[in-house]
């Protein structure tokens, strides 16, 4: 995958913005949520995280703050991608990066789709059920909740922006029939395609919602404490 790498002293939403990278990955930026705040605020509306409500998200290996748990295998997936409308940009910081640490792993959805255009659904069930994802739910009136609220969304499979056409797909939780969620995933998920990132502290990595996936790989040893933030195009 290609991505654009840039110092914090240099630092330019555009490329992102224009649909010239899905990513990008800027070096050296400072320790503070007003700072990466401000930045990404010039060009993106910031949105509360559900479902906690919270702007910057931590993840951290034993989820010591109840946020996100980093210590677990996560699948390929779209941030927020269970919802009629995902975040558009998807935003981590390295704050505390020891050790040999879990990679962070992203592929662009910008493939030659296998399957015909079609309407795609979420599979909250498995979603909410599944031990692997990050958050763990509070209570089971909310696991319901996130069930009702997002049971009947749906999107195209094969959507276009000023790059060109990718698929709304993630491995987390589209549900297709067996054969064409392996027929994308044989092209979407291979190795030539995927970008590791090896943290640094400071590094900050922002992120095409839409039009990427990602994942994590498990921390066994050492420590990794990231922030999160969401952002939506402005209108």
């Amino acid at each position: 995958m290609e991505f654009i790498t840039q110092q914090w002293n240099e630092r330019d939403l555009t490329p992102l913005l224009e649909n010239e990278t899905d990513l990008l990955v800027i070096k050296n930026t400072p320790a503070s949520q007003v700072e990466i705040f401000k930045f990404v605020m010039e060009h993106y509306e910031i949105s509360a995280q559900e479902p906690l409500g919270k702007i910057f998200l931590d993840i951290t290996l034993e989820g010591k703050y109840d946020e996100l748990y980093g210590n677990t295998n996560l699948e390929w997936h779209i941030d927020k991608g269970y919802s009629q409308h995902p975040a558009n940009i998807t935003v981590l910081y390295g704050l505390e990066i020891e050790g040999e640490v879990g990679e962070t792993q992203y592929v662009d959805n910008r493939i030659e789709c296998p399957v015909p255009n079609k309407t795609i659904t979420v599979n909250m069930d498995r979603f909410t059920s599944d031990s692997a994802y990050g958050y763990r739910f509070r209570n089971e009136v909310e696991r319901r909740y996130f069930r009702r609220k997002y049971r009947n969304v749906q999107h195209d499979l094969i959507q276009k922006d000023k790059k060109g056409e990718f698929v709304y797909y993630c491995q987390g939780y589209t549900e297709l029939p067996e054969e064409e969620k392996q027929a994308i995933e044989k092209l979407l998920y291979h190795p030539d395609r995927i970008y590791s990132h090896k943290w640094e502290q400071g590094d900050l990595l922002i992120a095409n919602n839409i039009t990427t996936n990602h994942r994590r790989g498990p921390t066994h040893n050492g420590k990794r404490h990231l922030w999160k933030m969401e952002g939506y195009n402005k209108a």
